[in-house]
């Protein structure tokens, strides 16, 4: 990838025209960009009501999007953002003295990288803030149709972490799906993402005893803005924004219209296969949830008895089973799984580190779907993991 500032998003010599798109069809555009596994600039028209857009834009790294936002935003601006919000005690003549030290002065990934290793910032907030920002960009363009504009030939370098890889997928749209959740729950009183707070009116005014309320009210309620816009202007997470606003509706305090009758639709619902894995040993079950949890949710015990206990109150779809713990062990727990008509076609794969004819062979006779030895092979166990669990999801 040849180094660009975030800034730059026209190809030479000429502009992409837009595309027009139905809400239904962002899902497989989306998808189609991670199968082919692209890299480039999706720049979005989210259509509000006819006539009135929101510009957002997804940045891609092979398949994997790695920025989200409302608009682009150069290296100057990344800078006093990332500062801002996790080195606030930092001047801003850090960005000049930054931008002095980059061999590239165009690339985003060695500003990045060099921020994380003189100790500024850890990747881990760089990927949590970008995150953030993509699923706000998700979530503001899902239910909506609009216009959108690719340039594959667009090379912004953003990509993070150590690996130099994109934000993971299933974690993006896990989040979202939640969030949704959440727009849906308050609904009633605040009618989607896109409701329009009206200006108030002396009867609410009236209401409301607190003066930050009122005056926050009389700022932002002017009957154009979205309470996304209003939560941008505030730097703001528009759910936390409406959550309060949900409240005030509730107090009489205010009301929403809806521009635009707007349905929360999830791009594609992330429903991940439910790992248990049952281990004494807490080096083992780092192990297994490092390889796993990208992928499936993995949940833990450490003995047969908080087993059988997260057993009866949540479904799972692959048990990971230790042959060798203390008091019932794996062979024990497993016969006593397989004659219990719930868990008859649970697939149990049972861990141990003998790796003897007759130890295979009694795994066999108690039920044991496969058998695996220690010390564990991740790739072997991923594929053994998507093998059984619903739907494939392991990949």
């Amino acid at each position: 990838m040849s180094g660009m500032s975030m800034g730059e998003v026209l190809i030479p010599g000429e502009t992409l025209p837009l595309i027009p798109y139905q809400s239904q069809d962002l899902a497989r555009l989306i998808e189609s960009f991670r199968q082919q596994q692209v890299s480039g600039t999706f720049q979005l028209e989210v259509e509000l009501q006819p006539g009135r857009y929101w510009q957002r834009v997804l940045i891609w790294y092979r398949g994997e999007i790695t920025y989200g936002g409302n608009k682009l935003i150069d290296r100057g601006e990344l800078i006093r953002i990332l500062v801002k919000k996790f080195k606030p005690e930092y001047s801003q003549s850090i960005e000049g003295w930054l931008i002095q030290q980059l061999v590239h002065p165009h690339s985003s990934r060695e500003l990045l990288t060099f921020l994380v290793q003189k100790q500024f910032l850890t990747w881990e907030q760089i990927e949590t803030w970008a995150q953030g920002q993509a699923v706000f960009a998700l979530e503001q363009a899902i239910g909506f149709a609009g216009k959108y504009r690719f340039s594959p030939q667009t090379a912004v370098d953003f990509y993070h972490g150590a690996d130099g890889a994109g934000l993971n997928w299933n974690q993006l749209m896990m989040t979202v799906n939640t969030r949704q959740q959440y727009w849906r729950k308050i609904s009633n009183l605040i009618p989607s993402i896109s409701a329009v707070p009206l200006p108030l009116t002396a009867a609410m005014s009236s209401k409301i005893v607190e003066t930050a309320i009122k005056q926050h009210a009389q700022k932002w309620f002017d009957g154009h803005r979205t309470i996304v816009d209003i939560a941008i202007a505030l730097d703001r997470d528009p759910l936390q924004v409406a959550r309060s606003y949900a409240q005030w509706a509730q107090m009489g305090w205010m009301q929403c219209q809806q521009p635009i009758d707007t349905v929360l639709e999830s791009l594609s619902p992330v429903e991940l296969p439910i790992v248990l894995s049952v281990d004494d040993s807490s080096i083992v079950q780092t192990r297994i949830k490092r390889a796993l949890s990208d992928h499936c949710e993995v949940l833990l015990a450490n003995d047969a008895m908080s087993a059988l206990h997260l057993l009866a109150r949540q479904p799972v779809d692959l048990l990971l089973l230790d042959v060798t713990m203390p008091g019932i062990d794996g062979i024990e727990l497993c016969q006593t799984l397989r004659r219990m008509s719930k868990f008859t076609q649970l697939p149990i794969v049972m861990l141990t580190a003998k790796d003897k004819s007759y130890d295979r062979a009694l795994a066999e006779m108690v039920g044991a779907t496969e058998y695996l030895t220690k010390p564990l092979d991740d790739e072997k166990l991923i594929a053994i993991v998507n093998q059984y669990t619903k739907g494939g999801h392991i990949q």
